[in-house]
């Protein structure tokens, strides 16, 4: 029961992956000049990547020096 449920989870994942991705991709092709100068994307990639890149490190320290500390919160 419990490999069905992990199958219907990753499938529902995916076929939301797939709408997006299709979304994202229509909206890019029909609006894409428009929206990049709108939101300056030439600043906004380089920031979403140093932004992604401290939260990733940062969830690594808080990993490695507070491991699952969150499981045993009675206040969780």
């Amino acid at each position: 029961m419990m490999l069905f449920r992990a199958i219907v989870i990753w499938t529902v994942q995916v076929l939301l992956f797939g709408i997006g991705i299709g979304a994202a991709g229509l909206a890019a092709h029909l609006a894409g000049p428009l929206i990049a100068g709108l939101f300056n994307v030439d600043e906004l990639i380089p920031m979403a990547l140093v932004f992604f890149a401290v939260a990733a490190v940062l969830g690594w320290i808080g990993n490695r020096f507070w491991p699952e500390d969150w499981l045993y919160n009675p206040l969780l």
